[in-house]
């Protein structure tokens, strides 16, 4: 799907889009009513802004029919989301279903957790964290993964990367364009390659990635050689931590002879 069809869509088709994202009916009714949205970056706003208020009645709505993790989801989304639940050994898919079990018990509702990135080992592990917590804090908890993947879920929708980066030729004061990029893992996996558009801006790699640390190389060196200009830099390496599935920004303040970078947003 494309940002122009959810906008052009009737209230009913746009609305079982949406509630694809989240069963949460009055969120549902409030994206749609806010169409058209200029960008997704607008809707992922928009959703955002509006998931803040969730609570437990919107947990218990979106939860009433959400699979537990490590059992067979019937939903496509539920399903991708836990597919690593697939890897799981033994030992781990008993104690998740044994967590699964106390969890219901102390709270009354099905454990909910952002499943994609994670392993069975760190979903084991987040579960038993949150078996710890008072039932206040563990509202809030929910209500912020229930957020999360529906946030998630409409980077997916439109095939938006998690990674974002910006780069500016402090110099010229331009934007730097036709910067080459490279994201890879720290072992030197490369997981996508890119090229700074005329804003200077770009988006690569998959809609999820590894939590884990990364690399983003900037190819400053033929940047620069382009313009005939000479530079101490023939490239940049920013590395950074993915803890989740949240918006990654890495931009990227540069000249022939220093650079800066910072988490953006």
């Amino acid at each position: 799907m494309d940002l122009g069809e959810l906008n052009d869509a009737t209230d009913t088709d746009a609305a079982a889009t949406v509630r694809g994202w989240a069963d949460v009916a009055p969120w549902v009714d409030a994206l749609v009513a806010a169409r058209p949205y200029a960008s997704v970056t607008a809707l992922l706003d928009r959703a955002r802004s509006l998931a803040a208020a969730w609570g437990a009645v919107e947990l218990d709505a979106a939860l009433a029919h959400h699979p537990r993790i490590g059992e067979r989801a019937t939903d496509a989304s539920s399903a991708r989301e836990q597919s690593s639940m697939r890897t799981a050994g033994g030992d781990v898919a008993a104690a998740i279903a044994d967590g699964n079990a106390e969890y219901e018990r102390r709270f009354g509702r099905v454990f909910l957790v952002r499943a994609a990135g994670r392993s069975p080992e760190e979903l084991l592990a987040e579960l038993e964290r949150r078996l710890r917590n008072d039932p206040s804090a563990e509202v809030s908890e929910a209500a912020a993964a229930l957020a999360d993947i529906a946030l998630h879920r409409i980077r997916a929708t439109f095939g938006v990367p998690q990674l974002t980066t910006h780069v500016l030729d402090a110099t010229a004061g331009t934007p730097a364009a036709g910067v080459g990029l490279v994201l890879s893992t720290v072992e030197g996996e490369v997981i996508a390659t890119g090229t700074t558009d005329p804003d200077g801006r770009a988006a690569l790699g998959p809609d999820v990635l590894g939590r884990g640390d990364h690399v983003l190389r900037f190819e400053t060196g033929a940047y620069f050689a382009a313009a005939g200009t000479p530079t101490f830099h023939p490239f940049v390496t920013v590395a950074f931590s993915v803890a989740g599935t949240g918006h990654l920004h890495v931009p990227l303040l540069l000249s022939p002879f220093a650079y800066s970078t910072y988490r953006g947003s």
